[in-house]
């Protein structure tokens, strides 16, 4: 069975992400990862309301995510909705280059074009999902984390 997260960085005594481990917290760690492995891998499909540029998105994801074994079947449409935010981030980004960064509007004065606002708004959506689905370095880390720690802190909901 493959891993949640990668665990090879911590070493009990030396530094790996900025802090010594203790091997209490080694053994925490991938103790919290192997709880969330499945007996039995279960296919994830790709959502039928994704476009064709989405569903691109959404096989070199599944490729790239694949060796670390965080994605899951119940995730498929929170992946469905970022593969269509990048997919979307991606035609904003071609109409910009079509149509430059700027626009006049009514009264004549250059401003920025919708199709950077666009942009920007897409950007947006596809980092908060990147985080949500530990499809970056930082994320995968804060979830190996989390789970070690087992939620005890009654606030930690304010500081996420």
């Amino acid at each position: 069975m493959g891993q949640i997260v990668r665990f090879e960085h911590q070493r009990v005594g030396q530094k790996g992400g900025g802090k010594h481990w203790t091997e209490q917290e080694v053994k925490e760690r991938e103790a919290a990862a192997q709880k969330f492995v499945r007996k039995k891998k279960r296919k994830m499909k790709v959502p039928d309301w994704l476009t064709d540029e989405a569903r691109k998105v959404w096989r070199k994801t599944i490729k790239d995510m694949e060796e670390f074994d965080v994605l899951d079947k119940v995730d498929e449409d929170v992946l469905g909705t970022y593969c269509d935010a990048v997919a979307k981030y991606q035609e904003a980004n071609n109409l910009i280059d079509q149509n430059g960064y700027t626009e006049i509007n009514a009264q004549g004065n250059s401003v920025v074009s919708a199709y950077v606002k666009l942009a920007q708004s897409y950007s947006r959506i596809i980092l908060s999902y990147s985080n949500k689905l530990g499809l970056n370095a930082e994320a995968r880390a804060r979830l190996a984390k989390k789970m070690s720690e087992g939620g005890d802190d009654p606030n930690e909901e304010l500081f996420d």
